[in-house]
C-alpha cells in the first residue's frame, strides 16, 4: 500500500513537471529560444529517466548534433499539437511507461515478457472496396462488442501496455449494436491509453474530428497510395479530396495525425521519392508506416508485390530521410535490423481480429486461441501470448533467420509460417487463408524468398560489422543485444508455458 501511494505521488510529480516543460517549450519563438530551452527540460527530465537514461542521452546526443527528430519535436509542440494532445501523448507515452516500468519488470521475473503493443480489429466493415485488402476475406457482422473491447483494453493495462492500434476494417465505422457505442467512447473511458488508429480517412468529418480533439489520445494513421491518382486508382475516385479535407481539419483542430502506405510494384517509386515525403511533413503529418503488399485478401496477386530490388531501394530512402527530415517513419519490414527482426507472435505485438481470433500478426491469418474462448476458460491475453503457436514462430525464427533484412516468415522465410500451422494445427481464420502457403503462391513465394536473401545479406552482414554504425547509435550493438535478448527471452517464456501447462495437468488429474 505505502508502495503504491509512494508510486502515485512519484507519477504525479513527474506529470506536473513535464506539463510544465511542455508550456515552456510550447511558449517558445523561435528556433533558437526552442532549442536553449529544449537543453534545459532534458537536463531536467533525467533527473527523472531511471533504467532510461541510456535512451534519454541518445536523445540528448542528437539534440546537441541537431538531428532531424529535434525539429520534429519543435513543429508538434509549437505548431502541430494541442494543449490537450501534447499533455496526453507525454503523460500516456512518456510518464506513464516510466511509472508502470516496476509492473513490467515484475511479469518478467515471473517468466513473461510484456510485448510494445498489439492491434486490434473490432470491425471488418468498412465504406470502401480497395483491392487486395486482407480484411475483405473475414466474414461480416458486428465484429467485437464494446463490452469484449474494454475487457481488451483493460487486460493490456494489466500487463502494463500503453500503446494500441486499432485497425478493421473502417474503425470509424464501428458501432457497438447493443450499447450505441463507438471508439470515440473506448478512448475517453481509457484516458490513459493511447490509440492510434489506421483508417480509411473517409469519415473524419468535422464532428468527428472535434471529439477527437478533446481527448487528446487518439492518432488516426490515414491510409494512401502515394499522391491522387495512385490514392484513387485503389481507393475509389474523390477518396484523395476527402482525406486532404480530414488533413487540414486535423491540423486544425491540433490532433496528431499520421500515414499508412501499402507499397505495392506499381507505387513503390512514387512512395519511395523525396516529393512524397516532402508533401507529407508540408501537411503536418507527423509519423508514418510503410507495408509491403502481402498476397492474401481480395484477388491476391503476386504481381503486386514490390521487388527485391524495390524493398532496397525503399530501406536505403527511409534510412536516409530518418537523418535528414522531421517526420517519424517505420518499414515493418526494412526495420528488422533495428528491432530484431520479426516483432510478431507476441514478441512486440500480435493482433486479434473481430471474431476474437488471436493471429500472430494482422497478416497471418491463423491462430490457435480465441479470445473468447480463453475467457471462458479462465485465460486471457498472457496465456494467449504464450501460446505454442506465437512460441514456435519465435523458435523458428531463431533457428531459420540469421538475416533480419529478411524478417517475414510469411514472404521472405515463408517455411517457418508453414512448419509453425503444421506442428501447432493452427487453424485458418477465413476461407481461403492457406492460399499463402500451398499452390502456386507459396511457390512464387520461395523464389522470391531465395531472391531477397542474395540481395539483402551482403547488406546485413556490413551492419552487423558496424560499418552503419553512427555517431548517435552503434546498430551492430543494437543487432548484438537483439540477438542476445531474443534467444533468452524465448528461453525463459517457454519454460514458463511448459511450467503452466503441467501446472494445469496435475489439477485435472
Amino acid at each position: 500500500m505505502v508502495e503504491q501511494l509512494g508510486l502515485g505521488l512519484k507519477k504525479k510529480i513527474l506529470e506536473h513537471q513535464i506539463y510544465r516543460y511542455l508550456s515552456r517549450l510550447a511558449l517558445t519563438r523561435n528556433e533558437d529560444d526552442f532549442y536553449s530551452e529544449f537543453d534545459t527540460v532534458l537536463k531536467g527530465l533525467y533527473k527523472f529517466a531511471g533504467p532510461n537514461k541510456p535512451a534519454l542521452e541518445n536523445v540528448m546526443k542528437a539534440f546537441q548534433e541537431r538531428h532531424p527528430l529535434t525539429k520534429f519535436a519543435r513543429l508538434l509542440l509549437q505548431e502541430r499539437l494541442s494543449k490537450v494532445a501534447r499533455e496526453r501523448l507525454a503523460k500516456n507515452f512518456f510518464c506513464d511507461w516510466v511509472t508502470e516500468a516496476k509492473k513490467r519488470e515484475k511479469l518478467e521475473e515471473e517468466g513473461f515478457k510484456t510485448p510494445w503493443f498489439f492491434v486490434v480489429s473490432p470491425t471488418n466493415a468498412c465504406n470502401l472496396n480497395c483491392y487486395g485488402c486482407y480484411a475483405h476475406e473475414y466474414e461480416k457482422g458486428q465484429g467485437l462488442s464494446y463490452a469484449a473491447l474494454d475487457r481488451i483494453v483493460r487486460e493490456a493495462r494489466e500487463l502494463g501496455i500503453r500503446f494500441l492500434t486499432i485497425s478493421g476494417g473502417e474503425p470509424f465505422h464501428y458501432r457497438d449494436k447493443e450499447t450505441g457505442k463507438d471508439l470515440w467512447d473506448l478512448a475517453k473511458k481509457h484516458n490513459d491509453m493511447y490509440f492510434q488508429i489506421y483508417t480509411n480517412g473517409t469519415l473524419l468529418d468535422e464532428k468527428t474530428i472535434e471529439r477527437l480533439a478533446k481527448i487528446g489520445n487518439v492518432a488516426p494513421a490515414i491510409s494512401m497510395e502515394g499522391f491522387k491518382k495512385e490514392t484513387d486508382e485503389r481507393r475509389g475516385k474523390g477518396v484523395w479530396e476527402k482525406i486532404d479535407k480530414a488533413r487540414q481539419d486535423l491540423h486544425q483542430a491540433g490532433v496528431m495525425q499520421g500515414f499508412s502506405v501499402t507499397v505495392t510494384r506499381q507505387n513503390a517509386d512514387v512512395v519511395s521519392s523525396d516529393k512524397f515525403v516532402d508533401d507529407l511533413i508540408a501537411k503536418n503529418i507527423s509519423f508514418g508506416w510503410y507495408f509491403i503488399y502481402i498476397p492474401i485478401g481480395k484477388k491476391p496477386a503476386v504481381e503486386l508485390m514490390p521487388t527485391p530490388e524495390q524493398r532496397g531501394r525503399l530501406r536505403q530512402k527511409i534510412w536516409e530521410w530518418r537523418s535528414k527530415k522531421p517526420i517519424f517513419m517505420g518499414d515493418f519490414w526494412n526495420d528488422g535490423p533495428w528491432v530484431g527482426g520479426c516483432i510478431a507472435g507476441g514478441r512486440k505485438y500480435f493482433h486479434i481480429n473481430s471474431r476474437g481470433d488471436v493471429e500472430p500478426c494482422v497478416f497471418v491469418h491463423f491462430a490457435v486461441d480465441n479470445i473468447f474462448k480463453l475467457w471462458e476458460e479462465g485465460k486471457g491475453l498472457r496465456e494467449a501470448i504464450l501460446s505454442p503457436f506465437f512460441l514456435s514462430i519465435r523458435k523458428k525464427q531463431l533457428e531459420k533467420n540469421d538475416n533480419w533484412l529478411t524478417p517475414c516468415a510469411i514472404i521472405d522465410k515463408p517455411d517457418i509460417l508453414r512448419e509453425a500451422v503444421k506442428e501447432c494445427g493452427a487453424y485458418p481464420t477465413h476461407k481461403g487463408a492457406e492460399t499463402i502457403i500451398e499452390g502456386n503462391i507459396a511457390r512464387f513465394l520461395d523464389d522470391y524468398a531465395k531472391h531477397l536473401d542474395n540481395l539483402t545479406r551482403p547488406e546485413f552482414e556490413k551492419m552487423v560489422a558496424g560499418e552503419y554504425d553512427s555517431s548517435i547509435v552503434k546498430l551492430s550493438k543494437v543487432i548484438e543485444n537483439n540477438r542476445r535478448k531474443n534467444r533468452e527471452e524465448l528461453e525463459i517464456e517457454t519454460r514458463t508455458a511448459k511450467e503452466k501447462t503441467t501446472s494445469r495437468e496435475e489439477r485435472k488429474r
